[in-house]
């Protein structure tokens, strides 16, 4: 076993194994015994990314994905895991912000209406991979619509900022995020004004606190596998906060003055404007950098991101983040070196051959390619530092994509209007997190459990705890449970549960299927026998057989949906 971390099961606590053997081949050549004469020709080796069965086909799902159908399980099982990259990686985009305008056409662009949208689009959208980079983006690079009411437009534009990017580099992300006007009123640089001596106004700090600490290089300088270098020396002062505040100076909303009044109809979402009149005209010193007095706010601005985009730090720090999204959730330090060399090189070559990237610094596309196609992710080792405990929302995606679920209109369903509550809800919303510093810190080691003792990161253990799982089960189980059975009074949301209730008859053979279609087969031969036993006292005879079967079905479902098994991933 990997590490362990408390959760709950239907109605009792237990202890959740993340066991990460990642699966799938060795990528050795198969042993040839040559006929005795001849020449022996080795065959060629095959790269150790083919997903050589549904359980590895389903676990790379898990980790690049929401998970699978039946279908598209089946359908991955010989290929190369770096070919459906490629395939996703060359879809379009769906974003938010048009399909905001082409459905509230007027001023109805509210915060919530954008969350649903956004709820709507992971749901449905076929761009998987850059929906989960999107997600896992909007974790580094922080906002939260909590603090907003009427944005929806800007909102819906700054998410498709990271859409747009997921693929892209990493310095045109940070300057798009920059402009983008929700984050400035997120983090108060909205029309930050220029120093005046006279009244003591002083620049706004906070952007430039958090595009170091939490967006680029952190607290400590790092060596390049994630690790701090010895004596962890601080990455920058007060000194340097002071001279970045500077820079973001000048920004306002698209429009003809800097003035409230004159912003454009549009200016919500639309890149920031900088007016120069209000950009300070000192020197900035920060990094080691410095901007002359009377540089321009554009330039001024195109300089600073320079500079903190070349830091050092940016690789490991940026890597680490998005390996513990997708794959560990404490990755060792080889892993996070590899991903890192990456980033710092802007391309990747797979197993296969297939490139990844265009040689730029901060090829977001070469990045998850190295984390998704990484020799510890496919192998057969049980490492320490491999598997992760899987987020809330991305376990609930998985329900409906494994289960084919149809219907979905979000706009009906008032249970999306905040899932953030831990009791009935998800402890975990899309762009809701309660503060900048995300949903968890990507640091964190959880007390009293055993990933703690063994100095393991397992950030999502700040918001996956007992009385959390419960609060999952009571959400998924009104889906799985209730819809299903009531569509007269709870129409949409359907899923398509034929596959199971077709094995309901044979129940080890209905938890076998669920093993590999929600877990990879990852559920203990324990935690099978115990899923039989209950399922089993469900009689399937008479008037009522085809609803027993559906509830043998139903109630297997959430029962591996509510195991140790389910909540986290190898």
């Amino acid at each position: 076993m990997k590490f362990k971390v408390r959760t709950a099961l239907l109605n009792a606590v237990a202890m959740v194994a993340l066991v990460g053997c990642g699966g799938g081949s060795d990528g050795g050549a198969s042993t040839v015994t040559p006929t005795a004469g001849t020449p022996s020709t080795p065959p060629a080796a095959k790269p150790y990314t083919i997903l050589e069965t549904r359980e590895e086909a389903a676990r790379f799902l898990i980790q690049a994905g929401f998970g699978g159908t039946e279908a598209e399980i089946d359908a991955l099982v010989g290929t190369d895991a770096a070919d459906w990259i490629a395939d996703q990686m060359r879809k379009p985009a769906t974003r938010t912000l048009p399909l905001m305008q082409s459905r509230y056409p007027t001023r109805q662009d509210t915060d919530s209406h954008h969350s649903r949208m956004l709820w709507q689009t992971l749901l449905t959208a076929d761009d998987e991979l850059r929906q989960r980079m999107m997600f896992a983006l909007s974790q580094i690079f922080v906002i939260s619509t909590d603090n907003f009411f009427d944005q929806g437009y800007s909102t819906a534009y700054y998410t498709d900022i990271l859409t747009d990017q997921a693929f892209g580099n990493y310095r045109a992300l940070l300057e798009d995020v920059t402009y983008s006007p929700t984050m400035a009123k997120y983090l108060t640089y909205y029309r930050n004004r220029k120093a005046d001596p006279r009244t003591g106004r002083m620049p706004d700090e906070n952007y430039a606190r958090e595009i170091l600490q939490l967006f680029s290089i952190g607290l400590v300088e790092l060596e390049m596998d994630g690790t701090p270098k010895p004596g962890s020396p601080e990455t920058y002062d007060n000194e340097d906060i002071l001279g970045l505040a500077r820079v973001f100076t000048g920004l306002s909303g698209e429009g003809a003055s800097f003035r409230w009044s004159d912003q454009g109809e549009d200016y919500r979402h639309k890149r920031l404007q900088m007016f120069d009149e209000e950009h300070s005209a000192l020197e900035k010193r920060f990094l080691g950098t410095t901007i002359p007095e009377n540089t321009g706010g554009n330039e001024t601005i195109s300089r600073a991101l320079d500079t903190i985009a070349t830091h050092p730090n940016v690789a490991p720090f940026i890597s680490r983040q998005l390996i513990q999204r997708f794959t560990a959730s404490s990755p060792s330090p080889e892993y996070v070196r590899r991903v890192a060399e990456v980033f710092e090189n802007g391309s990747y070559r797979a197993p296969n051959g297939q490139q990844f990237g265009i040689g730029r610094r901060g090829d977001l596309g070469a990045v998850i390619a190295a984390i998704l196609l990484d020799p510890s992710v496919h192998d057969d080792v049980q490492g320490t530092h491999e598997g992760k405990v899987r987020e809330p929302v991305i376990k609930f995606i998985q329900y409906a994509k494994a289960f084919r679920v149809s219907g979905i209109d979000i706009w009906a369903e008032w249970r999306f209007n905040n899932t953030n509550d831990p009791n009935n809800g998800l402890s975990q919303h899309p762009l809701k997190s309660p503060s900048v510093f995300n949903f968890y810190r990507p640091g964190y080691i959880a007390p009293g459990t055993e990933s703690g003792e063994a100095g393991l990161s397992a950030p999502e253990l700040q918001i996956v705890n007992e009385g959390a799982s419960l609060g999952f089960v009571n959400f998924i189980s009104h889906y799985i449970m209730r819809r299903a059975d009531d569509p007269d009074n709870f129409p949409g949301f359907t899923p398509d549960f034929s596959a199971e209730i077709n094995l309901a008859d044979d129940v080890s053979a209905l938890v076998d299927h669920l093993d590999v279609k929600l877990t990879a087969g990852q559920l203990s031969e324990a935690a099978k026998a115990d899923i039989i036993d209950v399922v089993s006292t469900l009689n399937v005879d008479g008037d009522d057989a085809d609803v027993e079967r559906r509830k043998r079905a139903q109630t297997a479902i959430l029962m591996v949906m509510a195991s140790g098994a389910y909540a986290a991933q190898n």
